[in-house]
């Protein structure tokens, strides 16, 4: 057992309790006990005083391996971003290339508090690697596309992925088709029967655009949400990512089948994508989750950053201070986050689970006045005062130390990747 002492501990429970001077204990990958001051003889102790603890960060939707492609293309709209720049050069990617993109990665999520990320790229088998190495958790898949010949390769592929995570404590898979516009109608409905009978969610892009949306109205008659559902594939658990332009009746839909949406903000941002109306999901019932979208379109992995901004954006454009508080937006970039991607063993701090949750100083400039801190940490606090990051019970990083990643060697081989990749650029 290792045991947490003299923390001010934000749970995120139903009550969202804020203890302070409280004790966390840990036994094995779950949180044996969380509550005020309380000895356990004979333990490791962390002394935590002057730190707060909080939930690791549930990161929604990401794409690791692009790692590389960060700074190389940015100021564009989201189509010539990703046909004219990124598509191909993604051709330079390989196996290795792939596995060390997500290894570098896998640090900087690390760093910056993340302990469990959805993530979607050519070849889950990779990041899934990765992730394992790393001592993070979450879901990975392997992105399906009609255009791409050897689509049925990477499908077989996700199956086999499928059934060897499917009792593992860290990994999850989906199934991934990209997204509507790079999708046949025929092969959306198959992938989709395929996700249901391996019992696996769905993971897709979904009216990230006004050019995405209005176009799939004028090819199918319906908007991608409403094809999704004329095709079965709602009767999976659908991860929607971006849902920028989604509609009142989109949003029934998605409300009706349990489905989640995956908020990228910044990336939103960046792209001149739009603002998701997430206080309207909000209103109507629906599962959200924060996510920073891939380090090239937004272009860090910071989900304290991009918790921030979904707590600012909304208010800037709907001009309400009320719509989305502190509360709400530590919520769903942590608990709310983890049960929008169908994880119940995480994202709060209570006894029983998982041991998923980072410790921070508050003696920074930024964060030296304790009022309320569910304020601070959402509006004056950031990712470089995390002192240590923990991850079903095992300490990750701790003071600047990665404790099971050889940093320099990760870093060293995504440099030399780099090179090879933009060799002639």
């Amino acid at each position: 057992m290792r045991v947490f002492q003299n923390a001010c501990i934000v749970t995120v429970n139903s009550d969202f309790d804020v203890i302070r001077n409280g004790t966390l204990a840990v036994e094995g990958k779950k949180i044996a006990y969380v509550g005020p001051h309380k000895e356990f003889p004979g333990t490791e102790t962390v002394d935590c005083s002057g730190k707060v603890i909080m939930p690791g960060f549930v990161n929604g939707h990401a794409h690791m391996p692009m790692i590389f492609f960060r700074g190389y293309t940015d100021d564009l709209n989201l189509q010539d971003w990703l046909w004219k720049k990124i598509f191909p050069l993604e051709t330079r990617q390989t196996a290795v290339t792939e596995y060390h993109g997500a290894l570098a990665a896998a640090a900087e999520l690390t760093r910056t508090g993340t302990t469990t990320v959805n993530d979607m790229y050519y070849h889950g088998e990779h990041v899934a690697r990765a992730l394992k190495e790393a001592g993070l958790s979450g879901i990975v898949s392997s992105c399906l596309m009609s255009t791409n010949e050897k689509a049925g390769e990477v499908l077989q592929s996700a199956i086999e992925l499928a059934d060897l995570y499917r009792n593992d404590e860290d990994i999850r898979t989906a199934i991934a088709p990209h997204a509507e516009y790079t999708c046949t109608p025929e092969d959306l409905r198959y992938w989709g029967e395929v996700a249901i009978k391996t019992g696996q969610p769905i993971h897709i892009h979904c009216s990230e655009t006004r050019s995405e949306h209005d176009e799939c109205i004028g090819r199918h008659g319906k908007t991608p949400v409403e094809l999704f559902e004329s095709l079965g594939m709602m009767d999976a658990h659908m991860l929607l990512a971006h849902c920028v332009y989604i509609t009142e009746n989109d949003m029934d839909i998605i409300k009706k089948h349990g489905a989640s949406v995956l908020h990228n903000p910044i990336s939103n941002l960046k792209l001149a994508s739009g603002v998701a109306p997430i206080p309207r999901m909000l209103e109507k019932g629906l599962k959200v989750a924060i996510s920073t979208d891939g380090p090239a379109s937004n272009n860090t992995q910071d989900m304290w950053e991009e918790m921030r901004v979904a707590a600012l954006v909304h208010k800037g454009y709907l001009r309400d201070p009320l719509v989305m508080d502190a509360k709400t937006s530590l919520y769903y970039a942590t608990k709310g986050a983890a049960l929008a991607l169908g994880y119940e063993d995480r994202g709060s701090l209570e006894e029983g689970m998982r041991a998923d949750f980072v410790v921070f100083r508050t003696d920074s400039p930024a964060m030296n006045i304790p009022t309320d801190m569910i304020n601070l940490i959402v509006y004056s606090g950031n990712s470089r005062d995390i002192v240590m990051t923990v991850a079903g019970g095992e300490v990750l990083y701790d003071n600047g130390e990665y404790k099971k990643l050889d940093i320099e060697k990760v870093m060293g081989d995504a440099r030399a990747d780099f090179e090879n990749i933009f060799r002639d650029r």
